[in-house]
């Protein structure tokens, strides 16, 4: 996780989202839509610092400068995707922080299920694939406050919904993929939010009531990666082999080839047998 900074925030733009409806819980008791916005994670760090509560949510129909891991942008059209942002606040330790986004991954893979039907596969350690196409990432940033403690988490998740073969750039063309594409028929987004906020609440009260040991089992079970021959990247480290194990603490194990296994908490993953995002 990366910390974000708190941008100045206008809210004149900002409209509640009639569509949603929520009978109980936290997550997505107030959500805000825009037409475009540069970042949803950097609007909700705005409002963050305005005092939003914990389990606010900020839907865009297009990104003009959404992020991926690294900085990388994130390709959307508008409507033609799920572009959102959770303001959470996990009560756990700070060290088990950096757990939450592969909660986030089982809790999405399990909701596009639920909505869609389509079956994706969570690659350590943000992104769902299916058929090793990129469908959806999650990028989680910590706010601090200026002592550096973690008083908030940004999670932002992109969901390609709507998107054709033909509607991605040429370059990612053979890499992404999304639910209209995989399903067949066009999809509402606005009726897999509800579901994927669902989701999230259930297995985020879990993580916090329980840790990581069901997460973690429900992770394995829907992987991509263990078993698989992967290269991962990791602060400047690289480190090819085939990937063994999830961690307790969500750290993925990898056997090289001189059978040294490697732990890494961060990092980036590309598997060697499949396309990948």
């Amino acid at each position: 996780m990366t910390a974000l900074p708190f941008p100045p925030v206008s809210a004149a733009d900002l409209v509640r989202l009639p569509k949603v409806e929520r009978r109980q819980g936290t997550i997505g008791r107030t959500v805000f839509h825009l037409a475009e916005v540069d970042s949803t994670n950097r609007l909700m760090g705005g409002l963050a610092r305005d005092g939003a509560l914990p389990g606010t949510v900020v839907v865009a129909d297009h990104q003009v400068a959404g992020r991926g891991k690294g900085e990388r942008p994130w390709f959307s059209r508008p409507g033609e995707g799920l572009c959102l942002s959770i303001l959470l606040s996990p009560k756990r330790p700070i060290e088990e922080v950096p757990q939450l986004t592969l909660v986030i991954a089982v809790a999405v893979a399990e909701a596009i299920t639920r909505a869609t039907g389509v079956q994706p596969r969570v690659k350590w350690p943000n992104d769902l694939l299916v058929d090793g196409r990129k469908l959806c990432g999650i990028l989680c940033e910590l706010l601090s406050s200026a002592d550096g403690d973690v008083h908030h988490v940004i999670a932002g998740i992109g969901l390609n919904t709507g998107l054709s073969v033909d509607d991605f750039p040429g370059s990612l063309q053979a890499i992404g993929t999304s639910l209209a594409i995989e399903s067949g028929r066009a999809i509402d987004r606005f009726a897999v939010l509800p579901v994927l906020l669902d989701h999230l609440e259930a297995w985020v009260e879990l993580w916090e009531r329980e840790g990581f040991a069901p997460v973690r089992d429900a992770w394995v079970r829907l992987s991509c990666t263990l078993g698989k021959d992967i290269t991962l990247e990791s602060e400047g480290t690289r480190c090819h082999g085939v990937a063994v194990d999830l961690g307790i603490d969500g750290s993925l194990s990898i056997r090289d080839e001189s059978g040294e296994v490697h732990h890494f908490h961060y990092g980036e993953t590309r598997l060697s047998s499949a396309i990948a995002g």
